[in-house]
């Protein structure tokens, strides 16, 4: 058939047509599903390319990519580095932003940032 794969919203199973079954992307994609992370975009389902739930890629080595860093907040990941900042408090940051590859690393102290706004977007 047409399909490539699909997986279900916190649940445990994921299913892959043909080779998609060895691509990283498709099977990092399908795995955020079972975790609990929708798609990502904002004008068609697959235009983000930011990070695995957006455009999967046909190739069984790569892209090598993680989730992005909405997914990850959504996910509690980096949690002990993260800082959430309010806008309409006119919250100010000030620090070092490391990448998230540099999580374990002791002089690393924030990797994560989400910016609350006054509408319904956050950042």
């Amino acid at each position: 058939g047409g399909w490539i794969a699909y997986a279900y919203i916190n649940w445990y199973l994921s299913v892959y047509n043909n080779d998609w079954c060895t691509y990283v992307s498709g099977q990092m994609h399908e795995v955020g599903h079972n975790l609990g992370l929708a798609h990502s975009g904002e004008g068609a389902t697959y235009d983000d390319q930011s990070g695995m739930m957006g455009y999967s890629y046909s190739d069984d080595d790569g892209p090598k990519m993680c989730f992005n860093a909405a997914k990850s907040w959504q996910l509690g990941w980096y949690i002990t580095k993260s800082e959430n900042l309010e806008v309409a408090t006119s919250q100010v940051w000030s620090g070092s932003l490391s990448g998230f590859v540099d999580y374990g690393n002791s002089a690393a102290t924030t990797v994560l940032i989400k910016i609350n706004s006054s509408s319904s977007t956050d950042y």
